[in-house]
């Protein structure tokens, strides 16, 4: 399969898929970001001077053609050309430090409302203490959303 249909198929903004790895239990994507452009968090301004990349990291993802899926991510470091600082580019579909997308973590949360921390643990070969920590942090970001709705 062509590394562009694999693209499409993974659907994450601004992401290009350069290649894969695959065995019967796991699928490994490695992907790149796209965008020439990051926006600095200590000044706010566009940057597009890269300074080097991170060591390439695992990130799990969605369930893929019924196998565990990880995203082979080398996170880019900018130059801010206004504040001189060095940074680590955000990416809209993974928390900042996150081992997993935005979208697994809404997953296990949904998986956890309706089975055990437990039960989920299990079914996506988790730890316990990992399901527990995603579960927590979605719940805690959906009430401080509610708060904000409510306000309004």
């Amino acid at each position: 399969m062509p590394e562009h249909n694999l693209t499409n198929l993974l659907n994450l903004p601004n992401l290009e898929v350069h290649g894969y790895e695959t065995s019967d239990e796991v699928v490994i994507l490695e992907v790149k970001p796209t965008l020439q452009v990051t926006i600095c968090p200590d000044c706010k301004k566009p940057s597009a001077t890269l300074h080097d990349y991170d060591e390439p990291r695992l990130i799990r993802d969605l369930s893929l053609f019924g196998r565990k899926c990880y995203l082979r991510l080398r996170s880019r470091r900018f130059e801010c050309e206004n504040c001189r600082r060095s940074f680590t580019e955000r990416l809209e579909w993974v928390a900042y430090d996150s081992s997993y997308t935005r979208r697994f973590e809404e997953y296990v949360f949904t998986l956890c409302r309706k089975n055990t921390i437990q039960d989920v643990s299990q079914l996506l070969e988790l730890g316990y203490e990992a399901v527990e920590g995603l579960f927590k942090r979605q719940a805690k970001k959906r009430h401080r959303h509610g708060k904000k709705e409510l306000s309004e």
